[in-house]
């Protein structure tokens, strides 16, 4: 039963139904509780799923709640092999940064790279990929802490992005893609922080060092043919008056916000312009825009340059109800008095 419901958990979800498949997923765990203990692993994997209807509903706290406990099954498992507990400590980290819990997130990739120092040293390969997410997590403010950040404060990811460059750089066991994304996390770093020169050097240095080979060619493109965003907020996924409460309803509606962009060579947005379908969903619209306003990107590379990239499309997709559309219509069309003085 634990694979048909796994399953059909994952079409409810995809469907945009996350508190159906809150439900089928939950029986799923429930089912490996009775026939393989409380403790078994095995219910990892369908705990997560868990913690995924949660945040796609926005009761983050709740996703914590799942995750927290996944943690202390890992724990008991690897009580005594903490490497063997670092993949588990990186996808709980991957987990807190999707719930936004971004200081949870850190302490997460700062016990792994702890581990990894106690085991291999301080210039393991391993630590290169927790030094990069922990840098990458600086992008981000943890609203949920009694005294958040100020915004846009990134100045201590990067000295965590200069380390994992440095260790990829003298290691002899990381591969030419590792060593190429670690690279271009610390020059996207740089594009952030409007450091434009240093960037760019980087930018080209990583350009041609991926100019000859299929492999390298194919991985060259996917960094640098299009832009990339470096930072990017979730966006909300109900429209109207619609809310994690009321996605239980039946008569769903699919609504798009098409957004069209320009990107310049030092990785702003510019030209922004949006259209929403249907057009009554203007505060939808208003948080889209401001989103993709707000980001920055890694820009596109050309010839081994930045360059600006024209005519970017985005489109966000959200969920609504017929009543709510019915009601803001209602609200937008003219009064009565409106169409008779109108006609005087």
């Amino acid at each position: 039963m634990v694979n048909p419901l796994k399953g059909l958990g994952a079409a409810q979800l995809g469907s945009g139904r996350p508190d159906l498949a809150q439900k089928t997923f939950n029986r799923a765990a429930h089912i490996t509780h009775v026939n393989e203990g409380p403790h078994n692993l095995g219910q990892i994997e369908i705990l997560e799923s868990v913690a995924e209807t949660f945040i796609r509903m926005g009761d983050t706290k709740e996703a914590r709640s799942i995750l927290d406990r996944i943690h202390i099954l890992n724990v008991k498992h690897f009580e005594k092999n903490p490497m063997g507990l670092l993949p588990s400590l990186m996808n709980r980290a991957s987990w807190q940064h999707r719930a936004g819990y971004y200081a949870d997130e850190r302490s997460s990739y700062r016990r792994a790279i702890r581990i990894v120092e106690s085991s291999g040293g301080s210039n393991d390969p391993m630590l290169v990929e927790p030094l990069r997410r922990l840098g990458e997590s600086f992008y981000y403010v943890d609203v949920n802490m009694s005294t958040p950040q100020q915004h846009g404060v990134v100045s201590s990811g990067e000295m965590y992005f200069k380390r994992a460059s440095r260790i990829a750089k003298k290691s002899e066991d990381l591969g030419w893609r590792d060593l190429a994304e670690t690279n271009v996390a610390l020059a996207d770093y740089y594009t952030y922080a409007e450091s434009q020169n240093r960037s760019r050097k980087i930018y080209r240095e990583v350009w041609e060092s991926l100019s000859e080979g299929d492999d390298k060619l194919a991985l060259r493109n996917e960094l640098f043919a299009d832009p990339v965003a470096i930072r990017t907020d979730s966006l909300p996924v109900y429209g109207g008056g619609l809310s994690s409460s009321g996605s239980s309803r039946n008569d769903l509606v699919a609504g798009r916000i098409t957004v069209k962009y320009d990107v310049s060579s030092r990785g702003r947005v510019r030209e922004l312009t949006t259209r929403a379908d249907p057009p009554e969903f203007t505060d939808m619209q208003r948080v889209v825009h401001r989103e993709i306003r707000r980001r920055i990107f890694r820009p596109r590379i050309a010839d081994g340059e930045a360059v600006d990239a024209i005519g970017m499309v985005y489109e966000h997709t959200f969920s609504y109800v017929q009543s709510d559309l019915d009601a803001l219509r209602a609200a937008q069309a003219p009064s009565t008095n409106e169409q008779e003085t109108d006609s005087d």
